[in-house]
Formats: C-alpha cells, structure tokens, sequence
C-alpha cells in the first residue's frame, strides 16, 4: 500500500489502536504489584500517541508515552 497522506497515516492510527487494545498482555509482563491505572489515545495527532500511567509497587504514579512514528515510504528500500 502506497502512504499518500502521513499526517497522521492509517497505518498509524491503527497501529497505536492495537497498542492499546493489547494493554492486559502488556500489564501482564510487568512485576506483580505494578499496574496500568489509566489509558489516554490520541490519534489524531501528527505521529499518534498511547499514554500509559502506571502505578509501580509502591504506590508512585509514572507516565509512560508510546508515539508512532510512520517514515516515508521513500526512504525504505
């Protein structure tokens, strides 16, 4: 599929949608007592976002922010 608009691609936005959607797995490889509390998707960003605030286990709040970042189809060979 040739990306015609990156601002942000499709293929972003469905990438950082299927980040979120695999939250439990991803909770799932951290230590017993840490946690996500708490999800905010923003997908209509140039290079969407997933932004994860998690509780480790002693209580502290940490944010942790995945973006995507598509590169131009020109540039992979």
């Amino acid at each position: 599929m040739r990306t015609t608009y990156y601002n942000p691609s499709i293929l972003e936005v469905k990438f950082a949608q299927a980040l979120e959607e695999l939250t439990p797995q991803l909770e799932g490889k951290l230590d017993e007592g840490e946690r996500v509390i708490d999800i905010e998707s923003v997908l209509d960003a140039d290079n969407p976002m997933v932004i994860y605030r998690l509780e480790d286990k002693e209580g502290d709040i940490h944010e942790v922010v995945v973006q995507v970042i598509q590169r131009p189809d020109h540039i992979i060979k």
